[in-house]
Formats: structure tokens, C-alpha cells, sequence
């Protein structure tokens, strides 16, 4: 039996000082001579003072033919016992003959007589079951039952991996030297279908980094059990069903492992349909509640698809409370209790629903009918006016289209009103304050799924800016590439082609990404929501609330995460029109 065993991914270029002291480092030489010749894999046997150990090199690549270029490799090593009671000298004797030497050759490599070989070759005959020399040659090569270094130094020519392996080491192998045969069955790869919505177009790039990161991370940790993971994307229109039809189409006849994407499927009641028929788990940020309801009700149907954030009827709640908090702390007083809801007319962002108004009017708030804001057709500046007609205290804006609220707030700072402005997710977008400027310093937003500012977080925004020269916005990137790792977790764990197992996975065990924990439970398809479902914060996301100040984003709410004695009564109240530019 094995008693220890380690696997590190190694580039030409890995220190030394990096690499497990516990593996001779001669070893790790080989590894990385190994880079240099045209072999998909390789196994040998190492002697180590009175140990054998079990050495596998296997090459990243997710082609079928292999680059000339170094890339980078596995190395396995594992503590073995030889097989059938092979001694030293006949694993000796074995590699040897399976190089193609004759007894004589493999007598003179060893300094003994061609007689002592013959009858060490009659016992290799015995214990490994053959009955020629050309079944020991052959079953020492696919069993790696070879030892290196080579006995007797390095050889005349390279034929065998080996062979080749020792001429690399020995720096005897020409680099230009044509492999015998350069097209290698590799290990079929976990396809992953990314959907990405065209608009707004800072999301779309910011999730497909979000993905492409998490991706790059796990291939170069030598992916899923040897498996790398091939992402396969569809930039979609979002709001046109046939070009998203053809997309998941475009993916279903890859035959991706799962999908995930942002918040498309959300404005397209077939979207879920089109994925059930497909039955692989498919992972999505459209925050609506009907979705979520619809999957429980009929799990056998929908059970694979996941909403990997709480659906949009907490956000009114999440005003609720955070005003209430604010008059508490006397850091704001409102002038009238009224609510005025702006919403885009979707499928996912129906923020006054009976709950959500029955819960203000307890509280004393009047909500104002919703004022409706087609995508790309909003008059703006009438919109203030028609809000200012209810002189609320509170704007709720629902638009998850960045460029909209952008176009909202610059409406507003024209014609102020003595109103906070509380923002749904988009602000979230590096963006919104990209354009805005000072002009989005005091507005308030929230989101159920954020990326968060602690260690995790920290770590991802710092791999992120590394990878591509800017930073990610604080909810959509963090929430894609958690989708990723997610599936990572239970595809490492269970059979990817599995999708019953994979479901199963994903719902019973929780996971901590960047932007929270996402805990299903046996029959969710949406994650707890820290303090709106669950007082407990530590198996669920927290719903996140921030003011923009000074070009940043301050977290408000909900304690321990951010503190509402940071809060920054907005320029605008207690002034003119005049005097806001």
C-alpha cells in the first residue's frame, strides 16, 4: 500500500525551492526535461535509498496533437511497493530488455555475465505471468515498469519515453528531433457552455473574465482529475429569443458538461424550457423568483438549473430595512414617507409586489404606482418630473442595464429632489461611476450577490487585475467565476457526465466563493440570503448594501460587513436644481 503521495504542476521556469524536499530532486529534473520531449505521458520507477517510488509525468494539453513549445506538466510521485516481489536487479535487467537489448548488452550495462541475465530473465518469465521476452518488454513499458535513471547510463538512441526522458536529462536529445508519431489520444476535456449577453457591454466582459479566470486557474492546476476544462462561449443578443436560441443550440450540439451565464434567461420564459429538455445543470444570475418557484414545484423537471443568487422581491425589503436603520441612527429624516419604484419592463424586476407594499405600509411608507421604463426608449428628464409629482423621500430604481441608471442619475442632477436614490445591482458596474464621475458620488445600491471585501475577495480582485489590467466590479465577475469553481468542486468530486450526481452535489453541499457562501439545501434552487432568509451568515450570501462616496463603494449593510454609521447624507438634499452641476 501507498504511504504518501504528491502532485505538483511544474513549468520550465518553477524553482526548486518551490518543489516538496520530500521528492529527490533529481526528480524534478526529469520533470522538467520531460517538457522537452514530444510525449503525452510517461511512468517509470525511482529508487530511493530503500524505497521505490511510482513516478508519473503527464503533459497539459487539451489538443490532440502536442505543441513544441515547453507548456507545463504533472508530476505525480507516490510511495510504492514493488509489484510481485521484483528485485532491484531485475527491474534492472526488465528495462533494459525493454529497450531492445540482448542478453549479452544487458550483461555488459550491468557488469555481470549473459548467463546470470538469462536467469533472472526465467524469473521475470514466472512472476509476471509470460511466456517471450517480447511480452516482458511489452508489459514493463505499459505497466512503467521501468527504472530510472537508466541502469548503466544513458543510451546509444531514444525510441522508447525512457530512453528519451534520460537523453533530454543528459541534454543528448535533439530539440528538433521528429517524434516517431506526434498525434496522441488526450483525456476528452469538460466542456463548459458560457452564454454571455451582449448588453450592457461592461457585463458581458466582466463575466466572461469572471469565467475565463476561474477556468485558467483550475487548468493550470492540472484541471479535473487530469481533465481540462474547455470553456465554449456564445455571445448572445439579450433581448432577441432567436439569436439565444441559436446560441444554446450552438451548445447543446457540443455537448457541453453545463452552462452558466448572468441574468439572460431571465427576459425569456422558454429559456428554461429549452434547458430542461437538454437536463444538464445549467447556473444563471437572473435574479427572479417565479423561476426559482416554478423549479421547486416541478423538480424532476427543472431540478438542474440553479439561480446561484436570491431572487429580486428581497430588494424591496432590503430598502425597507436599511431607511429604517438610518432613521434609528437619526443619520436621515425623511420628509414624506413615499416610495416612487422605477422599473424596466421585465420578466425579472417586479419590485412592488403585495409583500413588499404590505411591509412598507406597516412601516408607514406609501409606494407610489411604478413608473415603467423601456430599455433604450426613456425619456428621462420626464421621468424625474413624473416622480417629482409624489415628492417621495426614496426613489427605488430597478434597471439592471448600467447605461440606463447612468442616464437616470444625470436626469436627476439636472433636477434634484430631496429623495435618496437606491440603486439595484448595476452600479455595481465599473461603469457607472466610469461615466457618472462625481455625479454617482451618494447614490445607494444594493445586490444580492456581491463580491466581498475580505480575504477571498481581496485575492480574486488582485488575480483579476493581474490577468487583465483592470479591476472588477463588485457583483457580476465575482458571481461567474464562482459559478465555475462551484462546478469545479462537484465535478472533482463526482462524475462530471453525471448529472444526477452533480445536481446532487451542488444542492447538499455549500460552497465559499468570493461572493458569499452558496448553501441550496436538499430541494432550493436558490442560495440563502443573509439577513432576508436566514439569520445565519455564515451558510449563506450576504445581501449587500453600499453608497458610492468619493468614487468608492462604502458597505453599509447588513452587519458584521459594513457599518450604516458610514453613511453620507447625498450633496443634492437640501438643494436647489440651481445649485447641483
Amino acid at each position: 500500500m501507498p504511504h504518501w503521495a504528491i502532485e505538483r504542476t511544474i513549468t520550465a521556469d518553477t524553482s526548486e525551492s518551490m518543489l516538496p524536499s520530500q521528492v529527490p530532486a533529481e526528480i524534478w529534473a526529469y520533470a522538467k526535461a520531460f517538457l522537452i520531449i514530444h510525449r503525452p505521458s510517461l511512468r517509470f520507477l525511482w529508487r530511493s535509498d530503500d524505497e521505490w517510488l511510482d513516478v508519473q509525468f503527464t503533459r497539459e494539453s487539451s489538443r490532440g496533437s502536442l505543441s513544441r513549445s515547453p507548456d507545463r506538466m504533472i508530476a505525480r510521485v507516490e510511495q510504492v511497493e514493488m509489484p510481485r516481489g521484483i528485485t532491484v536487479r531485475e527491474l534492472d535487467v526488465l528495462t533494459l530488455l525493454a529497450l531492445g537489448l540482448t542478453n549479452l548488452g544487458v550483461a555488459e550495462r550491468l557488469g555481470t555475465s549473459a548467463r546470470t541475465v538469462s536467469s533472472q530473465l526465467e524469473r521475470l518469465l514466472e512472476k509476471l505471468d509470460q511466456s517471450s521476452r517480447g511480452g516482458l518488454a511489452a508489459i514493463a513499458v505499459d505497466l512503467g515498469l521501468l527504472r530510472m535513471p537508466l541502469p548503466g547510463g544513458a543510451p546509444e538512441s531514444g525510441g522508447i519515453g525512457v530512453a528519451e526522458l534520460e537523453l533530454a536529462f543528459r541534454h543528448r536529445l535533439d530539440r528538433d528531433l521528429e517524434p516517431i508519431r506526434n498525434h496522441f489520444m488526450t483525456r476528452v476535456p469538460i466542456r463548459l457552455g458560457i452564454v454571455v449577453p451582449d448588453s450592457p457591454a461592461t457585463d458581458s466582459a466582466q463575466a466572461l473574465n469572471g469565467a475565463l479566470l476561474a477556468i485558467d486557474e483550475i487548468n493550470q492546476q492540472g484541471g479535473i482529475g487530469g481533465r481540462m476544462i474547455e470553456p465554449i462561449r456564445e455571445v448572445v443578443r439579450t433581448f432577441d429569443w432567436d439569436d439565444i436560441r441559436a446560441g444554446l443550440g450552438r451548445l447543446f450540439d457540443a455537448d457541453v458538461d453545463a452552462i452558466i451565464t448572468t441574468y439572460v434567461s431571465a427576459e425569456h420564459p422558454q429559456f428554461m424550457e429549452v434547458i430542461a429538455d437538454y437536463g444538464k445543470p445549467f447556473l444563471h444570475t437572473a435574479t427572479f423568483e417565479a423561476d426559482v418557484r416554478r423549479a421547486e414545484l416541478e423538480p424532476w423537471k427543472y431540478g438542474m438549473i440553479f439561480q446561484t443568487c436570491a431572487s429580486e422581491t428581497y430588494y424591496g425589503p432590503g430598502l425597507l430595512r436599511l431607511v429604517r436603520k438610518l432613521e434609528l441612527a437619526e443619520l436621515w429624516s425623511p420628509a414624506r414617507r413615499t416610495i416612487v419604484p422605477i422599473e424596466m419592463p421585465s420578466e425579472s424586476m417586479h419590485l412592488a409586489t403585495p409583500e413588499f407594499l404590505a411591509q412598507a405600509a406597516t412601516q408607514g411608507w406609501h409606494v407610489a404606482d411604478p413608473i415603467r421604463t423601456p430599455v433604450g426608449e426613456t425619456d428621462w428628464d420626464d421621468v424625474i418630473a413624473r416622480a417629482s409629482a409624489h415628492d417621495p423621500s426614496v426613489i427605488l430604481i430597478a434597471n439592471y442595464i448600467d447605461s440606463e441608471l447612468v442616464e437616470f442619475q444625470r436626469a436627476f442632477q439636472r433636477a434634484p429632489l430631496q429623495a435618496l436614490v437606491y440603486g439595484i445591482y448595476s452600479p455595481s458596474s465599473p461603469s457607472f461611476i466610469g461615466q457618472l464621475g462625481e455625479q454617482a458620488d451618494g447614490v445607494i445600491w444594493s445586490t444580492t450577490t456581491g463580491t466581498y471585501d475580505d480575504d477571498l475577495g481581496s485575492r480574486f480582485r488582485t488575480q483579476y487585475r493581474a490577468k487583465y489590467r483592470e479591476d472588477p466590479g463588485w457583483s457580476i465577475a465575482g458571481a461567474v467565476y464562482d459559478q465555475v469553481r462551484m462546478l469545479a468542486a462537484a465535478w472533482s468530486s463526482v462524475d462530471a457526465r453525471n448529472t444526477v450526481d452533480v445536481v446532487r452535489y451542488l444542492r447538499r453541499w455549500p460552497y465559499r466563493g468570493v461572493n458569499g457562501v452558496y448553501y441550496f439545501g436538499e430541494t432550493g434552487q436558490a442560495p440563502r440570503l443573509y439577513p432576508d432568509t436566514t439569520p445565519d451568515a455564515a451558510l449563506s450570501q450576504a445581501h449587500l448594501v453600499y453608497q458610492i462616496q468619493g468614487g468608492h463603494h462604502v458597505l453599509l449593510d447588513p452587519e458584521p460587513f459594513g457599518s450604516i454609521d458610514d453613511f453620507v447624507v447625498p450633496r443634492w438634499l437640501g438643494r436647489s436644481a440651481e445649485s447641483v452641476k
